[in-house]
């Protein structure tokens, strides 16, 4: 009697200990916020300044929540088909949410995957294909470490934001495409070591460009050729003493730089272009 008691005792702690471990881990709940915007009827045109989708064949569709890590992929795996919109945000920490992302040949404009916890971000355009539409491409707090190898198929990109990532390289060179037409470029608190162009480009469009919060030692600005550039931010840089090719000619609308003294500034070639 003894003994089938003590088994009777031992088989309730097998299963117990299950139930206790279940209640003690629960699934991990992220907050998400999202618009979206879907286009019925109209056909593929390219972008152009003003583009608004007509009331008649567009539905707009907004939610908010909580939802795991398998509903956030969910939302962010929309039909990109018939989509003009699709603006995604969250202000959970995302630090345990891995999610990647596809851009696909589709109709968007607007593209914005803000604090989603993207690790990889991928644009699948093969052939003569590109995104003749995309205008913003918005993918700040996540955790990307490097630029889709596709990203100079976007040809009509006004703005980019990839600030608070993990991005240690630009080259600029890869934006040759979108040079005409891109307005705002932000890159800030990245890792960035070098950001370099070895080709002459004319951004004729740029006028904001901020590579604050970074980790850049050198500077080099003579292949840019930004004529409309008024907000130039560079500060929090701490070891950048100087940038290569700057003069005051070359870029008339840029007031200064980091008043506040964050940088490591060589004091003599301040005073020259400021």
């Amino acid at each position: 009697m003894t003994l089938l008691w003590f088994y009777g005792l031992l088989l309730g702690v097998c299963l117990y200990m299950p139930s206790s471990e279940t209640k003690s881990h629960p699934v991990q709940m992220f907050h998400y916020d999202y618009s979206r915007i879907q286009e019925t009827e109209q056909a593929w045109k390219c972008w152009k300044e003003g583009y608004r989708p007509s009331p008649v064949t567009s539905d707009k569709i907004h939610e908010s929540g909580n939802g795991t890590a398998a509903g956030i992929q969910r939302i962010l795996n929309f039909n990109q088909s018939n989509t003009v919109l699709f603006l995604y945000s969250s202000n959970s920490d995302n630090l345990n949410l891995n999610t990647t992302y596809t851009i696909e040949p589709n109709r968007l404009v607007r593209l914005m995957l803000d604090n989603a916890g993207l690790e990889r971000l991928e644009l699948a355009f093969n052939g003569p294909e590109n995104d003749c539409r995309l205008a913003e491409l918005s993918v700040p707090r996540n955790r990307l470490r490097n630029l889709s190898p596709s990203i100079d198929r976007l040809t009509t990109l006004r703005k980019l934001d990839f600030s608070y990532n993990l991005l240690e390289e630009f080259n600029l060179d890869r934006l040759v495409n979108s040079a005409g037409s891109l307005k705002q470029l932000l890159l800030s608190h990245n890792r960035l070591e070098s950001f370099r162009s070895t080709v002459r480009i004319e951004f004729a469009s740029l006028h904001k460009l901020d590579l604050s919060n970074n980790r850049l030692r050198t500077l080099d600005s003579t292949y840019w050729t930004m004529p409309q550039l008024e907000t130039f931010h560079i500060d929090y840089n701490r070891h950048l003493a100087s940038i290569e090719g700057w003069k005051r000619t070359r870029f008339p609308l840029v007031k200064g730089f980091d008043p506040t003294g964050t940088n490591n500034w060589n004091q003599t070639w301040l005073k020259s272009v400021q």
